[in-house]
Parts: C-alpha cells; structure tokens; sequence
C-alpha cells in the first residue's frame, strides 16, 4: 500500500459515514494505497468538529481493515497554519506581515512604522502591512498555536484511533506569497545573529545603497533559518514524538525570484519532512528544477520515498495518456509517489470547477482506473527500494538570489535562473545524472572523504558551481578542500566575488585552471 497512489480525498460536502466507508472501498478497488482527508471548500460538516472527528475516526479505522494508510491534512483548506482562523484572531503578533520601504520628503510616524532612516538627505521610511487573514510562521508561538488547535485536538479526540493515522500533510505554508515579509522576531533574531539593529538597515533590502548585498544576505539567512526552525521543525518535532509522518510541499517551488519570498530556499525545507513533497500543475513541462530540489534532498539524506501533488487543472477530458506522460516525467526525475489532484467527495454545483477534474468515482472511466494505478504503484516501488548513485552535484545558486532581490527589477535574477536551467538542461541532454546542493543541507550534513564531496548518504566526484556571486564560508571551505584532493571542481561562467555578502577572492583563486562554459557542460 505504500507504493500506490495516495490522492486528496476532498471532504467538500456534508459527510455521512456510509458515503464515507463507500468511498474507501472505491478508493481501494481502483488501486489506491491510501487518502489524504482534505478540508475543501464546500464542506457543510463543522471542521474539527464531533460529527468531523467521527467520520476520520471511522475512516482510519475502516482503511486500516482495507490494508489502505490514512493521512491527515492539517488545515481546512489552504496554506496551512491559521488553524481555519484561529491562529489569526490572536493579533497581529500571530498574523503574516509584509515589509514596506518608501521614500519621503520627511519621517512618517505610523502605527506600524518600523524606522525612519536619513541616507544623503533622503529619508526611508520603513513599515509593514499586517494580512489578517493568514499567519506568522516565522513567530514559534503562532505555530505552536497552530499545533494545538490542529495535530494536539487530532490527538485528543481521536484516542485509541489516532494511532491508526499515518501521520499529516501540510499544504503551501508560506513566509508570504510574494514580497518580502516581516515578523515580529526578526529583529531580535537578527542582533544575536550580527550583532546589529535590522530596523535601520532595511532601506538596503528595497534599494541598492550602503553594503546592500551584505544585509540582504543576512536578512534572508536569517528568515531562512526562522521559517526551518519555527514552522517546519516545530512540527516535524511533534510528528516525530507521536509517531506521525509528516509530508506535504511549500509555496512557490520553482524559480528562484519566487522561492525567496515563500520560503527563501525552498530545498532546505525538506530536510524535515518525512515524505519530501511537491506540487505540479497541468498538463505542461517547465523546466525540471522542482522534482530535482525534492528528489537531491531525498538522495542526500535517505529519505526514500518523495511525493508530488499532480493532475490539478488537468480538465475533465484529461486522458489516461496524458496522466500517463505528465507522471512518468515526473517520476524520471526523482518522484516515487503520486497524490492524485483531486478526488472529490461531491461534485455538486461549483465544486466541479475546483481545480478540475476530480479524478473519482464521477468518472466514466472509474472501472478501468485501476490499470493506471498498478502502472504507476510498480513503478514507484522499483524507485523507491533502488538505490541512487550519482556523481556530480550542481551546487544550487539561491544565496545568489538573495542579494539580486528587491521587490522590484530585481537585479540580475533572471539571468541567474536562466543559467541554472540552461545547465540542467545540458546535463540532461547529454544522460548525466546529477543532484542539486543545498548550502544549509550542505552546512548540516558535508564532508570531503576520499576525495569525494559526501552530503549524508551521497557522495560526488564532480562538482559544478554555476554562474553566482556568492556562497557561504561554509561552501567556501568544502570547495577548497575538495579541490585540493585533486577531485573535479568545474567553475561554469560567472565565478563568485562574495563570501556571505562579504568581497572575497577565494573563488577567483580555485576557478584559475577548472572554468568552462554553459555550453561545455
């Protein structure tokens, strides 16, 4: 069961146990190994309430007869973390904050100013915009507040049955959509961290003034850590110690500009999911940085099974063909487990349009569903039990990002993330398997060892840096010392100035006899 297909079950209209046990066995005649029960919208059931808990109670239980696993999803509905609103009605410390940087003829003095800064007779004032309707999760107490309003009441009303839960999924928790976001412990953060005051450098995060590229860097190393530590580790902790799993993807997963704001680097998150997870959209093929960001995490640190929320907005007349293609892509690059965009509980009305289609028993081709299923369940299982080898790793330039970033043009961004494609692209036409590296999964988990760059449970004969201009100290040393065990460090175009915001030459010195072109790769 583990190796099927595990899709969202959305529970979008008044539920009724029958229907519900009914459903299951549906669920498990097509081939399916398990369910995610999903708050959706349409529900007319009170979430988390007596008539709610007793139909998870009986679903876990009846999946359990069924050899089927059962999931949890953590919010009714989407991103997860308010707690369908609870979490928000605790003010604005608990609530998503954007930063605000203006230029004025004279200091401005608001409820939420933040600083007024005077750089050459200009005065920046600086100041966030509260979102009531979603929350900090940069803020430990917001997330603990989610934990006992969602996972703690699972615990508590559930009883002998909660251990028949597989665990939760989290759905696009996210720092902000897009922007750069603001949180009431950001400041003390950051002077423990620097020893310095955040409030009166931000005017260097939205204009290119001062050691701009210096405080960019540290702010968003700084938000980074906050958003591991308080959200996903928060959780990731209470999962572990009731013997959950815990699984899900993050906003914004694929180019670079969009990673900062939601999460700032998107692969050091799933160093704390059980199941590292992502999700895909449609029936179009981008650019492959999404599965390889999950599936690099996965390899490096064991994790064997990675998972991609798929299908959505595929429409009704979706065919098993094109199902067929738009996985297997995925799968060829690291996925092992589908979760099905959506099975609806109901269709009725407007909830036929949620992200079409519902890939259930509405369709007419419910009955030979279960075909498509085994395909994909084999599959899955020689890719999950295999093991994984490769050799080079591409080191991955979001630090880079960091610094281009202003909530405007932007920089040189673009180029950074086209150059990155464009040598995965490369990579892939000419069959050479490769990982992505993270600088915080790099921080936490590398070593050289037999002249080979080892993260976790993969090690690496050739290591490519891309075109970027910064990296950590930390990158900085594993690059000298594997270099100087005589292995195969490439430097491809741009080769980086920076050593955490700070000028360096050190880059310039190890590239002097290892560059090539994006085209060499």
């Amino acid at each position: 069961s583990k190796y099927r297909p595990t899709p969202f079950w959305s529970w979008n209209e008044k539920l009724d146990i029958d229907t519900t046990l009914k459903q299951i066995d549906e669920m498990k005649e097509a081939g399916m190994g398990g369910f995610f029960m999903h708050a959706r919208g349409g529900l007319q059931t009170e979430y988390l309430g007596e008539e709610w808990f007793e139909n998870i109670k009986k679903s876990v239980e009846h999946a359990q007869k069924n050899d089927m696993l059962a999931w949890g999803y953590d919010e009714n509905g989407w991103p997860s973390g308010f707690a369908s609103g609870k979490v928000c009605e605790q003010g604005a410390a608990f609530q998503q904050k954007r930063l605000r940087c203006d230029i004025t003829d004279k200091p401005v003095i608001t409820d939420t100013t933040i600083s007024n800064v005077m750089i050459d007779g200009i005065n920046y004032h600086s100041y966030y915009v509260v979102n009531p309707y979603y929350v900090d999760v940069l803020n430990p107490e917001a997330v603990k507040c989610f934990i006992n309003n969602t996972h703690e009441k699972y615990k508590t009303e559930l009883g002998d049955s909660f251990k028949k839960l597989c665990g939760f999924f989290t759905d696009e928790p996210q720092i902000l959509a897009s922007g750069i976001g603001w949180s009431f412990v950001i400041p003390k953060a950051f002077k423990t961290a620097y020893g310095v005051d955040i409030e009166h450098l931000i005017p260097c995060l939205f204009f290119e003034i001062g050691e701009y590229k210096q405080v960019r860097y540290q702010f968003w190393h700084i938000v980074r850590e906050l958003f591991c530590e308080n959200f996903l580790e928060q959780i990731s902790n209470w999962c572990h110690e009731n013997d959950m799993g815990f699984t899900g993807h993050m906003m914004l997963e694929n180019r670079m500009v969009e990673q900062i704001g939601a999460n700032s680097a998107i692969m050091s998150t799933y160093e704390y999911l059980t199941i590292p997870g992502m999700d895909y959209l449609g029936k179009t093929l981008a650019p492959p940085l999404i599965p390889l960001q999950v599936a690099s995490v996965a390899h490096q640190l064991g994790k064997k099974q990675t998972i991609s929320e798929t299908f959505a907005m595929c429409g009704w007349n979706v065919s098993f063909e094109e199902l067929r293609w738009n996985y297997e892509w995925l799968m060829v690059h690291g996925i092992t487990l589908l979760c099905q965009h959506l099975e609806g509980y109901s269709i009725r009305g407007i909830r036929k349009r949620d992200y079409p289609a519902s890939l259930f028993v509405q369709q007419p081709w419910w009955n030979e569903y279960r075909y498509f299923n085994d395909l994909v369940s084999r599959i899955g299982m020689l890719l999950t039990d295999g093991e994984t080898n490769f050799e080079v790793l591409l080191l991955h330039p979001q630090e880079t990002a960091w610094i281009n970033y202003n909530d405007k043009d932007n920089g040189m961004l673009d180029y950074y993330d086209t150059s990155l494609c464009n040598i995965i692209e490369n990579l892939e036409q000419n069959h050479i398997c490769f990982d992505l590296g993270d600088e915080r999964i790099m921080e936490r988990h590398a070593r050289i060892e037999n002249g080979k760059l080892v993260i976790g449970k993969q090690s690496y004969s050739t290591v490519i840096v891309p075109p970027s201009q910064v990296y950590s100290k930390n990158t900085l040393n594993l690059l000298k010392k594997f270099k100087a065990n005589g292995s195969n460090l490439l430097f491809c175009g741009e080769v980086p100035t920076l050593v955490c915001g700070n000028p360096t030459d050190e880059f310039l010195k190890l590239s002097a006899d290892c560059k090539v072109s994006i085209e060499d790769i």
